[in-house]
């Protein structure tokens, strides 16, 4: 082969994976047709991960539609893809080059029936390509090479089919809980546990609340003892899972889902969160996220010793409590969690949230003092805070929380409360505080009511407004707003080009439903949409302004180096002249001629 073609940048592999990394399917595919070289990385990076199990196993054998068994209630027959033909050993010998290449094995019906077009019914793949598979693969393991398998099927019936693909090598395992046919459930559970054995990455999620499921997670948790990584849903990690956790030596991150799957969980699952663990447990434990009301959590972390090496901590709030427990609560992150640098406490508002109708009043609220125990851990960089309703902050106070607080480099500080018709009382002059003390601060999320601005000459003027200098997102949630225009010519004085403004609500079906049953006027809900129209038009508007807005800065700074230079060369012609004229009275002394 010619040395020069082998020196090609073309030819370079770790460049080619980074480039790959970024093409499509379809680019993968002609990628893959270039030549030998491209064609072994290409086809790494476009079979490393399965999401489409069908379109992967007709490279297998040619796939059709066929009747599956119809159930007693039905009337027709549900149709699904089966193979056409037997497969054979040349169709096995064909598939090894691609199956060796695998490596993730994602199965999601629920993510396929919520993206499916809704004129289309999705069609799953027959329960005999599964036996056909077992039954015909002369290798010991389909996808020899899998390390992470999630199986979040529907129907429960259709959860064992992914025992198939189970064998020791695989390290993280997903699955959905199901519980419709216990001795089934347990006899799968059982078999999973035989196959896996080295899992050290769990992910569960489930069909009903977990105190119906607590002895089958159990069971799970045992048979892993490398576990070192466990996902559960919102309102699942309870007291007894808790304390099996405890006893395994390895865990490292315990984290809870997204709010939008807190279905089905159920609050009082965790309403009374008080494990007894001993002293010695979780030694290795960094990450950890758990439901619970905020004294119980207060009272977790005075009495256990593993806070102290926690860096990353999470609390889901169930309730709502007095600012004189949430203070209770910090001073304990405070003096318990010395390395924690992820601090978040999160009251999710769903349809179930127990939220107080009328509003309470502005001093029952949690205030600066509040917040101000945190201000002495000096390591926290991230910190995110969601309550019902508004806080009781004012402009002033965000400047003793940024000053007293330079580190942060997130900060998400309750950016989508229930609205009230009064509104907040920050304003956009809440950020200045921000931008002049928080210099690597990279997120943040407030809620403001940017009807009413300041004066922007003056705001230019002032040396306080200095601008952001490493923010990335500015998050709004639905803040009161009247007009973009001049938001956009404020924000453009504050915030860097390419930084977006963020806005709408992390869970809307969810809230619109708890804004019902706090009795929010139908008006103020309203009068949310147009907000996030208008957000919109700012998010739009930013960029343009902002660009706008550096250029005729780098005009006036060159102006500006133009005048002083200009002025400069006055300041040396001036001295020229005054030498010149000294030499020209000295030559008239010296002559004793006179003008």
């Amino acid at each position: 082969m010619d040395s020069h073609y082998v020196r090609t940048v073309g030819h370079i592999d770790e460049l080619l994976v980074m480039i790959f990394a970024y093409l499509d399917d379809r680019a993968l595919s002609r990628a893959a047709c270039v030549c030998k070289h491209w064609s072994e990385i290409a086809l790494d990076c476009l079979w490393h991960e399965v999401t489409d199990l069908r379109r992967a196993l007709t490279v297998l054998a040619p796939l059709a539609l066929r009747p599956e068994r119809a159930s007693t209630t039905s009337i027709r027959a549900p149709t699904a893809y089966a193979f056409k033909r037997p497969l054979t050993a040349d169709d096995w010998q064909r598939f090894q080059r691609y199956s060796a290449r695998v490596r993730r094995l994602r199965y999601d019906q629920r993510h396929a029936r919520s993206t499916t077009d809704r004129a289309k019914r999705h069609v799953p793949l027959h329960t005999k390509v599964f036996d056909d598979l077992s039954a015909t693969c002369p290798y010991p393991d389909i996808f020899p090479n899998l390390q992470s398998l999630t199986w979040f099927a529907c129907p429960s019936s259709r959860q064992h089919l992914s025992l198939v693909f189970m064998h020791r090598r695989v390290k993280h395992l997903g699955l959905h809980m199901y519980r419709s046919e216990p001795h089934a459930f347990t006899a799968f559970l059982s078999d999973a546990c035989a196959r896996c054995s080295g899992i050290t990455s769990l992910e569960l999620r489930l069909e009903e609340p977990m105190r119906n499921l607590e002895a089958d997670v159990i069971l799970l948790l045992r048979a892993f003892p490398q576990l070192l990584q466990l996902s559960l849903p919102i309102f699942s990690l309870t007291p007894r899972i808790f304390v099996e956790l405890s006893r395994l030596q390895h865990v490292v991150s315990i984290t809870l889902g997204h709010p939008a799957q807190a279905e089905p969980g159920d609050r009082r699952d965790v309403a009374d969160f008080a494990p007894t663990i001993p002293d010695d447990a979780f030694v290795t434990l960094r990450n950890l996220a758990f439901s619970t009301r905020l004294p119980d959590a207060t009272r977790l972390l005075q009495t256990t010793q593993y806070p102290a090496r926690l860096t990353r901590l999470h609390i889901k709030s169930v309730a709502i409590t007095t600012p004189v427990e949430l203070r209770d609560f910090f001073c304990a992150v405070r003096d318990r969690c010395t390395s924690l640098t992820d601090l978040s406490v999160d009251y999710i508002i769903a349809p179930d949230s127990p939220i107080t109708s009328p509003p309470p009043l502005r001093h029952e609220r949690p205030s600066l003092e509040t917040f101000r125990p945190l201000f002495s851990a000096r390591s926290i960089r991230v910190f995110e805070f969601r309550w019902d309703y508004a806080l009781n902050l004012s402009d002033d106070d965000m400047e003793g929380f940024a000053s007293g607080w330079p580190a942060l480099e997130s900060l998400q500080l309750n950016p989508e409360p229930v609205p009230e018709p009064d509104g907040p009382r920050l304003s956009l002059c809440a950020l200045i505080p921000f931008a002049r003390h928080c210099l690597n601060m990279r997120y943040l999320a407030l809620h403001v009511d940017a009807r009413d601005l300041p004066d922007l000459s003056r705001l230019a003027r002032s040396p306080a407004a200095t601008p952001f200098k490493c923010l990335e997102t500015l998050a709004v949630g639905l803040s009161a707003i009247s007009k973009a225009e001049p938001v956009t010519l404020f924000l453009s004085q504050l915030l860097p080009l390419g930084c977006p403004v963020s806005c709408g609500l992390r869970w809307p079906d969810a809230f619109d439903l708890a804004l019902e049953h706090a009795r929010i006027p139908l008006d103020v809900r309203t009068e949310m949409a147009a907000y996030w129209q208008r957000w919109t038009e700012v998010a739009k508007l930013l960029p343009v302004a902002t660009k706008a807005r550096l250029e005729e800065k780098a005009r006036f700074s060159a102006l500006e180096r133009d005048m002083h230079a200009l002025e400069l060369s006055r300041s040396e012609d001036r001295r020229r002249l005054t030498h010149l004229e000294r030499e020209v009275q000295d030559l008239r002394g010296r002559t004793g001629r006179t003008p």
